[in-house]
């Protein structure tokens, strides 16, 4: 069986068939670069978690150890005192704040800076 420009049906086969097999290659491509995207997401959501909980540890951590003195709260916080200036340092409402107050002024823990994501903080001797 001859086509018009002398071809034959097992050339025309052959093409669409490497042009069929092309495409499967490229439709397996996408799908990789697709799982590979979405694992990368995760990887990366995972690894900022971690980042944020141990930066925000040592953070607090860092200024316990720096201060002059330390006055543990009843709610787990702590007012952490260090050069002329209090430090209060609690958790609330699933996140972790910070405010500084000079030495001697009233100190509430309202409007204080998010330092972090905590569900809780509990600072003990």
């Amino acid at each position: 069986m001859k086509y018009r420009s002398d071809r034959s049906f097992a050339d025309t086969a052959s093409a669409v068939s490497s042009m069929l097999l092309f495409v499967l290659f490229a439709v397996c491509m996408l799908l990789a670069v697709a799982v590979a995207a979405d694992t990368y997401g995760r990887i990366k959501t995972g690894y900022q978690q971690s980042f944020g909980s141990a930066a925000s540890i040592k953070y607090v951590t860092n200024k316990l150890r720096s201060a002059e003195r330390i006055t543990l709260l009843d709610n787990g916080g702590a007012a952490v005192e260090s050069d002329g200036l209090v430090s209060l340092i609690w958790c609330d409402d699933g996140e972790l704040y910070e405010k500084y107050t000079p030495v001697g002024e009233e100190i509430t823990a309202r409007d204080g800076d998010r330092i972090s994501s905590a569900d809780s903080l509990s600072i003990t001797d």
